[in-house]
């Protein structure tokens, strides 16, 4: 189907049901779905544990149909907009990535529109790529959509954003357009270091210290991170931080190597408020300002103005 007779379709569908449209935000571990009016207000939601790794024998189309039946009857009458790891090569459809620089223009203009089995208009937003200097690629696919939901709520054309979690993103937008990403694989490491080597294992109980995270960040900028992690084992063995700390001390470690590669005197947190206050902890030890948004509330918007954008295209 030509890319100008998806967006048509998707717009007509949009237009002609009273009661709105269906926003998906699927990812690997988790899903939501949101209920919309016509006019783009929300009028219920849903957060279920049906990542892509929950979905049996990659049966997207059943999963979600079965999760709709039980939650909302007049399902099948909605059109449904995606984003996320749906659009992977281990999702629903792989959807190609939009190459830096992108507006929501551009992003919209690439989604990916099929029929579901029961006959409404489905479609997924395609990720984001960017080449750096050096030749190589980062990608991302979800946060983008959370990118342009804060340009929307904070009314900004240019900023600096992180987006915390397992793979870190670090956003820059300059005129309404994405212009560079990087990723940091902090939530990650933190989680093997933790989990499955030897300055993890046989810990107790960890206590929150806020004295082992400042000393963590402190220690964070440094060019010799691999050196500077096995700290946490001789800090126990000196008595500079109690075997309870030790998780406080290496993500205070980890956050603060990953921001100090940061060239902003402000960046726009986006992302769950627990993991984000780390994060302005850190900033606040490095003297970058910061300000926290609902990931959740980004999401939302994103969606929201990409589905817009094709309502009017």
């Amino acid at each position: 189907m030509l890319l100008s007779e998806m967006k048509k379709n998707i717009k007509m569908n949009i237009k002609k049901l009273s009661m709105g449209y269906l926003i998906v935000d699927w990812g690997t571990t988790n899903f939501r779905v949101f209920l919309m009016d016509k006019n783009s207000n929300l009028i219920k939601k849903q957060e279920l544990p049906l990542g892509l790794l929950h979905v049996k024998d990659g049966n997207f189309a059943k999963a979600l149909e079965n999760v709709l039946s039980e939650w909302l009857p007049s399902y099948k009458k909605l059109p449904i907009i995606m984003a996320g790891m749906v659009g992977s090569l281990t999702g629903w459809f792989n959807v190609d990535y939009v190459e830096t620089d992108v507006n929501k223009e551009k992003l919209a203009s690439q989604i990916y529109s099929f029929t579901l089995p029961w006959g409404a208009s489905g479609s997924i937003i395609p990720g984001v790529s960017h080449r750096t200097k050096a030749g190589a690629f980062d990608v991302m696919r979800g946060e983008e959509v959370q990118v342009f939901g804060l340009a929307q709520l904070i009314n900004k054309p240019l900023f600096n954003a992180i987006l915390p979690g397992t793979h870190s993103k670090h956003i820059r937008v300059v005129n309404s357009e994405i212009t560079e990403l990087s990723s940091f694989m902090t939530g990650e490491l933190f989680s093997v270091i933790t989990e499955h080597t030897i300055l993890g294992k046989g810990l107790p109980k960890q206590i929150e210290n806020k004295d082992a995270f400042v000393l963590g960040v402190t220690e964070g900028k440094t060019d010799k991170l691999t050196s500077a992690i096995f700290a946490a084992r001789t800090h126990r063995l000196f008595n500079n931080i109690a075997d309870t700390d030790v998780h406080d001390y290496l993500s205070g470690l980890l956050i603060g190597n990953e921001l100090k590669s940061l060239n902003s005197s402000h960046v726009f947190l986006v992302g769950g408020q627990k993991l984000c206050e780390k994060y302005k902890m850190a900033c606040d030890i490095l003297s970058i300002g910061s300000t926290f948004n609902s990931g959740d509330d980004c999401f939302l918007a994103g969606m929201i103005e990409i589905t817009k954008v094709i309502h009017n295209a």
